[in-house]
């Protein structure tokens, strides 16, 4: 097993979501989810240090103030281009080796899946390690349900990403430059069976309903199983939000690359 390295955690959150606005404000039992969330990170043994990247907007100064309440370091960068919020989020923080990238919608996060991911990117010599598997090309689904994703790199891959991505949706998803890129090392961790049609992510007022219910009914350091048990015993429950497409912000992202590519071959044909 090779040495451990420094693992620095960066949780993307923001107020601006379209779906759910200032949903990762959103309290159950007097918590915020965001809070929620840091706290089942906390709990995972193999991440060093934790940082939330938020924007420079006004309407992000409440994550802010959070932070210094709960004391946790926060960053804030550009809100569309979010590759370079966690670019110069890392030059900040550049004395950790590798970087975990977790989104602010995931109160859920599993702290031993955290680890699995962790511990099979160290020792298997990888580049990126994902659970969430959605690499151009490849005929492999996400495995885990939506809403417990995990990812991690080597710190030079961002910065490599930074400086050469320049499609939008490859600075909107700071990763998907990586996920193209055929000389790096890129590995999936599945889950034991396929859970994928769970929905553990908070997108709509649906998925806060089922996230405030989980919550609401489990312990503070329940499984992501243990919540998939509780959904299955309460299908009216887990029904509310099933429907959603998964990955939905990425899809859009990526047919208006499409949209833009279609308007500079028609500009180069009219010249």
């Amino acid at each position: 097993m090779k040495n451990k390295s420094k693992i620095l955690c960066i949780i993307q959150a923001r107020m601006g979501a379209t779906r759910l606005p200032g949903k990762v404000l959103k309290k159950v039992n007097g918590i915020t989810l965001l809070e929620y969330e840091i706290n089942r990170v906390k709990k995972a043994e193999r991440i060093d240090k934790i940082v939330v990247a938020t924007t420079d907007k006004k309407d992000d100064n409440k994550i802010k103030r959070l932070c210094q309440q709960i004391k946790i370091s926060c960053f804030r960068g550009s809100e569309n281009d979010v590759l370079d919020r966690y670019y110069q989020c890392a030059l900040k923080y550049s004395e950790y080796d590798n970087i975990v990238k977790i989104t602010g919608d995931c109160p859920l996060i599993d702290p031993v899946v955290i680890d699995k991911v962790i511990s099979y990117f160290e020792n298997n010599d990888f580049d990126y390690v994902s659970n969430d598997f959605d690499i151009p090309g490849d005929t492999r689904k996400e495995t885990f349900p939506d809403g417990l994703d995990v990812e991690i790199f080597k710190r030079e891959l961002l910065y490599e990403s930074a400086q050469k991505a320049k499609l939008p949706s490859e600075r909107e998803h700071p990763t998907l430059y990586i996920m193209k890129i055929k000389k790096f090392k890129k590995g999936n961790l599945g889950a034991e069976h396929d859970w994928s049609h769970f929905r553990l992510t908070v997108d709509t007022p649906a998925d806060f309903e089922v996230i405030k219910f989980l919550i609401e009914k489990s312990k503070p350091d329940a499984s992501y199983l243990d919540y998939i048990s509780l959904l299955t015993k309460n299908p009216e429950i887990m029904l509310k939000n099933m429907n959603i497409v998964r990955n939905e912000g990425l899809i859009k992202s990526l047919r208006e690359d499409k949209k833009i590519k279609r308007s500079l071959i028609n500009i180069s044909l009219k010249l």
